[in-house]
């Protein structure tokens, strides 16, 4: 005992000592990571104030611009066809190289209408062909070009209007050295400027929000000294919604760049870089945007600018805090919008640590002094509160001088009224209740499986009636609006008609995804195999979807690559699901371009691919597609309509086949579905399939029993089989049915499965009995029920029924299901007879 209590001890007081060493060492780690924190939030905020500051400029350029423009649209609503033609002779006359120039007088300062106007120069190219609304717009801008320019002054060395691409400008800039002389006089008429960085960026194509867009460090427009350490900034202007030109001004950069990188905090550096991830000033340039290439390579192997300016953008923040690609760096961002142009401030991660644990250092120290006096008072407590008193208890139990055992029990234990006691008798209620909950657990567990088992059995019988009744109706409405199409003579009535088809196809569509989700949920989902050719089967899904695509106006097409143009085995029926309605939602969500189907061999799998033109989704969309009742947003619902079951359904069938689908996307772009899965290669030819079974047997003036209660129904089949030639016997329940058919012969029984008196199973199974006695032959039965579940179809099969439609029942499913139990018949009979 003495050795545990030392044990015990030593093991409190190394415990005291090590959760004393890591909460300190946890204190100096947190308040070291504050200090960091806040030193980066400093630099956050330092580059953003600079940046505000930097960007002011160009956001006062806009401002100025936007009004030039606001003027400029009102000036023209007032300017008649006649006033502009003179104001054009007066500004800028034609000259006999068919340019338009402005006067000499308008750069030299003259007084017009009370308003004195200087600095001005102008040339309009090929000015013969020079559109009205354009030379309206010129007019209009002349002396907003002059007022603006003017108002300016000061912080903008020039002001123009540009109209591109043609050289046509207006221009005011009085502190030129070359007084505008190039533009007012030498400039040839053919001078092209289209290839200027100034005559696109304001373009619909490349700036469709109408911001102001600024150009490379570059000579702007035509400067004979040289590379101008200036950007030009142009602002689009619009009248009546039409593109019209833009208002431009270049902004003088050199001591700009040069305040811009200055930065007073010790060991960071500022840098302005491009877009693009071009450096343009950095400390100690000479020339902006021309560093060399040994200072490029050394701010590219610290800094990767261009995989930094990339991961920048991909923030999408106007400023903020990112660690360099090497992640030696901490990198403070600031845009500026104007230019496209970020300025960042880089500071060493290992100063920002280092600077952070020197100021969290007394931490420790306090640390270390509390570890100390913490482990020996908890080893004096434990000593005295824990120890002590388990030495006397073990004192107690060692045998006396007499070998009698002196010894406590339990009970001495519970009688204690200290911490010991309570435990000992909360031991012995625990352990009592433990007890009694173990002999009542298999109960519980009995219990809990029976309700499980009765909430199973309630949503089958739930989802059994819901198939029934939604069923029962959509027959009615299908069948009808089907027969009714094929009987309109007029484009608009069957317009109308093929709308009601395709409204009860799509509620059957939701009704069926709706079960097929719930069998796969229950496990009960199987697998058939069926031995097919992938060119035919490919086909056949592809046709179905053809027609809505071309109504679409859309490119549809499908193709099978030549290794795998053979024999497969699988489930046919699941994998025509699957690709079907990829199909659908490609077509549905496509408004024009193409859809496109393939199939090829990828390593021992097949794969089918489904892509299209369509509206697309971004990767938060393509992470929860997959979902049930999950859609891209609640607009695509509101559009397109659905359950948000059909992909999750698919999902399901194809991984329970072995395989797997995923699908790639971009917004705008289009979608591409890909479905892997392993089919097993059958060697042989395909057998021959006739895709018109309707010419391969006549059933006019056939005789058919129809065995159905609901008038609606009963209807139904009359108009569908009256289209074919037959009128049926119509009987109400199975009793008469069968009263039916001991009285005359029939070729087929449309037999429905719930029917008052007696129900169809019932009296399939008595036909099949009164058959076999009386020794007849089968007469065929087909169970017509809205009953559409698995269950239902094998009961029907156990009862005796050769095929099971369900409805709402399609009018082509019910004419070839009858002719294919005709055929049967007969050829039963034919070998007989042989």
């Amino acid at each position: 005992m003495r050795s545990l209590s030392r044990r015990f001890l030593i093991s409190v007081g190394v415990m005291s000592l090590v959760v004393t060493i890591f909460s300190t060492l946890g204190a100096f780690l947190v308040f070291q990571r504050e200090l960091g924190d806040r030193q980066i939030a400093y630099l956050q905020d330092y580059v953003r104030e600079r940046s505000s500051n930097v960007d002011r400029r160009f956001s006062n350029l806009t401002a100025l611009h936007k009004a030039a423009g606001e003027e400029l649209e009102r000036r023209m609503k007032h300017l008649s066809d006649a006033e502009v033609d003179r104001l054009a002779d007066q500004y800028f006359p034609m000259q006999p190289d068919g340019t338009r120039r402005s006067r000499d007088e308008y750069f030299d300062g003259v007084m017009k209408d009370g308003r004195y106007i200087y600095g001005m120069g102008s040339i309009i190219g090929r000015a013969h062909d020079l559109p009205r609304d354009q030379k309206k717009a010129l007019v209009a801008a002349f002396e907003l070009v002059a007022n603006f320019g003017q108002a300016a002054h000061k912080d903008y060395d020039n002001f123009y209007f540009f109209v591109p691409p043609r050289t046509r400008l207006v221009l005011f800039g009085p502190d030129r050295a070359d007084r505008l002389m190039f533009y007012r006089h030498t400039a040839p008429a053919d001078l092209d400027i289209s290839k200027e960085q100034m005559s696109s960026i304001t373009s619909r194509e490349l700036d469709p929000e109408g911001l102001t867009r600024c150009t490379n460090l570059q000579r702007l427009i035509q400067d004979n000294k040289g590379d101008r350490l200036a950007t030009g900034c142009l602002t689009p202007a619009y009248a009546n919604g039409r593109y019209v030109g833009s208002f431009g001004s270049s902004i003088e950069l050199t001591g700009f760049l040069a305040n811009a990188v200055k930065t007073s905090l010790p060991g960071a550096q500022s840098l302005l870089v491009t877009g693009k991830g071009e450096l343009i000033a950095y400390p100690g340039y000479t020339v902006p945007g021309k560093a060399s290439e040994r200072t490029v390579a050394d701010y590219e192997r610290r800094l990767s600018l261009k995989t930094l300016v990339a991961a920048v953008k991909k923030d999408g923040r106007a400023n903020g805090v990112i660690t360099s690609p090497d992640g030696k760096q901490i990198v403070a961002f600031g845009a500026l919008f104007g230019p496209d142009w970020y300025l960042m401030l880089t500071y060493p991660k290992t100063a920002v640590a280092a600077s952070a644990a020197n100021s969290a250092s007394w931490v420790l120290v306090l640390g270390a002094i509390a570890t100390a006096l913490q482990t020996l008072a908890v080893v004096f407590l434990a000593t005295r509160t824990i120890v002590q008193p388990l030495q006397r208890l073990a004192a107690s139990c060692e045998a006396d001088g007499s070998g009698e055992n002196a010894r406590v029990d339990v009970s001495a234990e519970e009688r204690r009224g200290d911490e010991i006691g309570v435990l000992a008798k909360s031991l012995r209620v625990e352990r009592e209740k433990t007890e009694a909950v173990l002999a009542s657990l298999e109960d519980r567990v009995t219990e809990r499986t029976a309700q499980l088992e009765r909430a199973n059995t309630e949503k089958s019988r739930f989802l059994a009636n819901m198939s029934h009744e939604l069923r029962t109706p959509l027959n009615g409405v299908i069948a009808v609006s089907e027969t009714l199409s094929r009987e309109q003579a007029t484009p608009r009535g069957k317009e109308l008609a093929e709308l009601i088809v395709s409204s009860g196809r799509l509620l059957e569509r939701v009704l069926t995804d709706i079960l097929d989700f719930s069998k796969i949920e229950a496990g009960e989902i199987k697998l058939c195999r069926d031995e097919f050719a992938m060119a035919t089967l490919v086909s056949r899904i592809a046709e179905l979807h053809r027609a809505s695509a071309e109504t679409k106006g859309l490119a549809f097409g499908w193709t099978v690559a030549p290794d795998v143009n053979r024999r497969f085995a699988g489930d046919t029926v699941r994998l025509t699901q699957v690709l079907s309605n990829l199909l659908s939602n490609a077509v549905k969500f496509t408004e024009a371009g193409e859809v496109r189907l393939e199939v090829m061999q990828v390593g021992e799998a097949i794969l089918f691919s489904v892509s299209d033109t369509g509206i697309g989704f971004d990767e938060d969309v393509r992470q929860r597609l997959f979902r049930r009742f999950e859609q891209a947003d609640a607009s695509i619902r509101r559009r397109f309509g659905g359950t948000g079951l059909g992909l999750a359904i698919s999902r399901s069938l194809i991984e329970l086949m072995g395989g797997m689908i995923d699908v790639t996307s971009e917004p705008g772009r289009g979608s591409t579905f890909s479905v892997l899965v392993a089919l097993e290669a059958v060697e042989g030819e395909a057998p021959e399939v006739d895709d018109n079974p309707f010419e391969a047997f006549d059933i006019s003036g056939a005789r058919v029993l129809l065995a159905e209660d609901h008038p609606t129904n009963q209807k139904v089949v009359q108009l569908v089989l009256g289209s074919v030639g037959v009128e049926p016997v119509i009987v109400e329940n199975g009793a008469l049915a069968l009263e039916a058919l001991r009285a005359e012969r029939f070729d087929v029984v449309l037999m429905d499965m719930q029917m008052p008196e007696l129900d169809g199973l019932s009296a399939t199974s008595q036909l099949r009995a009164w058959e076999r006695e009386q020794g007849l032959p089968r007469t065929p039965v087909i169970m017509l029920t809205a009953n559409a579940m698995d269950e239902h179809v094998r009961a029907g099969q156990e009862a005796g029924a050769d095929a099971h439609l369900s409805k709402p029942i399609r009018a082509d499913a019910l004419i070839e299901a009858i002719i294919h139990a005709m055929a049967t018949r007969e050829e039963y009979r034919d070998e007989a007879a042989a």
